[in-house]
């Protein structure tokens, strides 16, 4: 009796621990940056900031930093034309303010190596990552802007179902990572999407064939158990591709 209630203690224990499992959580700055400045702004944060961030991360402070260029112009979507990403281990290492980001190291000042003469920044996300593939050779990201009626819903459907399709067409699609996002803050209608996707390749024609318009799709028949048209029936309301310029983790 006494082994089976430790074992039932211990099971107990392992699925409160799953119940409320920690998520990773991604902080995404949106950056314009005019022409002329985007060759410094371009170095600054590689060769100086990176630096800082990985500091950051083998400190324990953080998991991931990224610089990532939009393709393309697109003014009347958006301003933005750089995405900097931190990411980070949960909500409470995100959040509790313990990030230093110094610079003593390199022997420079913070205002020694500042962005901010170059660059505006548009706006300042946080997302959850609630579901994802992993993969090491993505250089460009399709990331997928939208906004579902019922976010549980879209959720649930892209763990359940379009997981595992994405995972059945990687070879002939040349998928490499995918991932689904929540929005945690800033919320409301106001904020426009409160939810993306990701779908990374390995280089530019990879993303460009996959969201090239095909008449034999075999996503449909796959897809034939889904609900999306009700759950989101505006479809994505913004798609771009970023490249990823430099990530350090």
């Amino acid at each position: 009796k006494l082994k089976m209630k430790k074992l039932l203690l211990l099971l107990a224990l392992v699925f409160t621990k799953a119940a409320f499992a920690q998520k990773q959580v991604s902080m995404h700055m949106y950056v314009k940056v005019l022409p002329e400045h985007q060759e410094e702004f371009e170095r600054l944060e590689i060769d100086y900031w990176s630096k800082v961030a990985k500091k950051e991360i083998d400190a324990g402070r953080m998991t991931g930093w990224g610089l990532m260029k939009s393709i393309g112009v697109d003014k009347a979507a958006t301003e933005a034309n750089y995405l900097i990403v931190n990411t980070f281990e949960n909500i409470e290492q995100a959040f509790s303010g313990n990030q230093k980001w110094d610079t003593s190291f390199l022997n420079l000042t913070p205002q020694d190596i500042s962005t901010e003469g170059i660059r505006e920044i548009i706006s300042i996300r946080f997302y959850q990552n609630e579901e994802s593939i992993n993969g090491d050779k993505t250089n460009f990201t399709i990331f997928n802007y939208g906004r579902p009626t019922d976010i549980s819903a879209f959720v649930s459907e892209n763990k359940s179902l379009w997981k595992g399709i994405h995972l059945a067409n990687q070879k002939s699609t040349k998928l490499n990572s995918w991932g689904v996002h929540t929005r945690i803050h800033p919320q409301g209608n106001a904020s426009k999407a409160s939810i993306f996707t990701r779908d990374g390749f390995e280089n530019l024609v990879d993303a460009m064939n996959y969201l090239s318009f095909k008449e034999e799709n075999p996503y449909q028949k796959m897809a034939a158990k889904s609900k999306m048209n009700s759950i989101m029936p505006d479809g994505f309301g913004y798609t771009i591709i970023r490249r990823t310029l430099h990530w350090v983790n």
